[in-house]
Parts: C-alpha cells; sequence; structure tokens
C-alpha cells in the first residue's frame, strides 16, 4: 500500500470581502505517515497536532508539521479529542469509560559547545533555557547548585540561551556568557549576572565582564562576532523548535520538568536513574 500523506496547510486570506469568491492556498509540508490516518486534530493554541491511524498509533507533530514522536494505543481507540498541548481523550471501542491520558515528548536538545557544569559523562542531563534578566531564573540558581550538589556524579548541567524580547539587555547578557565561555569563565560570570540580573545594562555587563577576570580586548571582539550572535540564535531557535515558551525551560533527559522544586528534580532524576539500571539489567 503506498503511504498515504498527513498535509498541513495553512490558509492565508488576504483581506478580502466576507464572501470571497476564491482562497488562495499554499502547501507548506506534507509529512509522510506510512499509515493511513483516522482522524487529525489539533489543540486549541494550534502548537501540536495529533494523527489517530488506522494500526493504533498516535503521532505528534508541531504547529509547522515536524515530528515529535509516537505511540501506541491499540485499535480499539476509535477517536482523540485533544485537552491542552499534554493531554489527549482517548475514545475506546465498546468500553463505557473516559480515558485521560497525559503525554511527555521525548526531546533531542543539541548540547554541542554549550556551558556545561557537572559530570560530563552523567547519565543525567539537565537542560535549562535561561534568560539573564528573569527574575524566575534568578531564583532557581541556587535550586539548581543544590541539585548538582545533592547528585554530583549523576548530573551535568547544560545552558542554553533563550533571551525574550520583552528583557532589553538580556541578548548582550546572552552574548556576555557565550564570550566569557570562551575564556573559560562562563560560570562565575553567569552567577554575577543573575545577581544583578535587575540592574543590568551594557556598561553594568561590561563591569561585571572585568570583576571576573575577562581579558577585556578577547571580550569587545568576541561580542562583535557574527559566529557569536549565530550561536546564540541557534539556541534560541532550538528552543522555539522543542516548544519553549518561557524561561526557565528545563529537561531532565529530554523530558520537561513540570514541577521547579527539589521534589521535582528528585522524582525526575531518580525515575532516570532506575530507568538506567533497569535496561542494563534487562
Amino acid at each position: 500500500m503506498r503511504p498515504f500523506l498527513l498535509s498541513v496547510i495553512f490558509i492565508l486570506i488576504c483581506a478580502a470581502p466576507l464572501l470571497a469568491n476564491s482562497v488562495d492556498v499554499r502547501l507548506l509540508r506534507s509529512v509522510p505517515l506510512g499509515e493511513t490516518p483516522r482522524q487529525v486534530v489539533a489543540t486549541a493554541d494550534g502548537q501540536r497536532i495529533y494523527v489517530l491511524t488506522d494500526a493504533g498509533k498516535v503521532h505528534l507533530f508541531n504547529a509547522e508539521g515536524q515530528s515529535e514522536g509516537s505511540f501506541d494505543v491499540g485499535p480499539d481507540v476509535t477517536g482523540l479529542t485533544a485537552q491542552g498541548s499534554n493531554r489527549l481523550v482517548l475514545q475506546m471501542a465498546g468500553r463505557q469509560e473516559l480515558v485521560l491520558v497525559a503525554l511527555q515528548p521525548v526531546v533531542a536538545i543539541d548540547t554541542v559547545g554549550a556551558p556545561s557544569l557537572g559530570n560530563a559523562d552523567a547519565p543525567v542531563e539537565i537542560v535549562i533555557f535561561d534568560d539573564f534578566e528573569c527574575p524566575y531564573c534568578a531564583r532557581a540558581v541556587p535550586l539548581l547548585k543544590e541539585v548538582l550538589a545533592a547528585y554530583p556524579e549523576q548530573t551535568r548541567l547544560v545552558f542554553k540561551n533563550f533571551p525574550l524580547s520583552i528583557h532589553k539587555h538580556a541578548r548582550t547578557a546572552a552574548l556576555a556568557g557565550l564570550a566569557a565561555e570562551q575564556q573559560g569563565k562562563f560560570w562565575p560570570l553567569h552567577d554575577q549576572l543573575f545577581e544583578n540580573y535587575n540592574r543590568l545594562n551594557p556598561q553594568k555587563i561590561r563591569e561585571l565582564a572585568e570583576q571576573v577576570g575577562l581579558d577585556m580586548g578577547r571580550f569587545d571582539r568576541a561580542m562583535a562576532d557574527q559566529q557569536l550572535q549565530q550561536q546564540l540564535n541557534n539556541d534560541f531557535q532550538e528552543g522555539q523548535r522543542i516548544g519553549v515558551r518561557g524561561t526557565p525551560t528545563i529537561f531532565i533527559n529530554g523530558r520537561r520538568l513540570q514541577q521547579r522544586s527539589m521534589d521535582g528534580f528528585k522524582q525526575m532524576i531518580e525515575a532516570e536513574l532506575t530507568k538506567r539500571k533497569s535496561d542494563k539489567e534487562s
């Protein structure tokens, strides 16, 4: 059987009378499924698309039609209802019950070249998308240090930039952090930037860079380096691709942290360590 295609089509309607005679349609992407789609539903915000196939599998796609994984539900599931970005109601033939499932997509994050702290070979990788002017990010710094202290051999922290447009100096601070990484002093500057998150401006950022002992000539050249600008853009675009909308957003081995507390971290880290142990024994 030829693979069926899921066509994700965005319809652009230019300013026109209410009763238009025609509509221009532009195909953005066709995604091969390899299975017959039974139902296609989208979340209310349009950020996720679910496809139920005749084979009893649910495929997840983001708003751009990029795959976010799939899972089996079995042939008894006859329909889906989206309840937000990570919850689904399953309609099941012959079952007099409501089945509600929570989803936790596991995302792949490129951490090559990103600032990191902790055991490079740790089984648990914590990736944080951060903004140096975000008060919530600043408050998370002591918590992250507590987590690393509690799991010194089992965890590695990776920093990714996600400067929000509402924060005037966040992008400059992010570039300063990357410039400091080139001199092996990202984390000292990271701590100083967050300690001064509500007082940042170009002059203050440069003052903090000098304070942590950076070679300021190298620092100034790095701040003007287009390659560093692109690295920052890549971080931001990757965050958008995997669903980051605000800061801080934290992933543990690709799974989004839902409860930003020591208990929340412990629960997920212990689950990852247990899973790793089980995989080794099987």
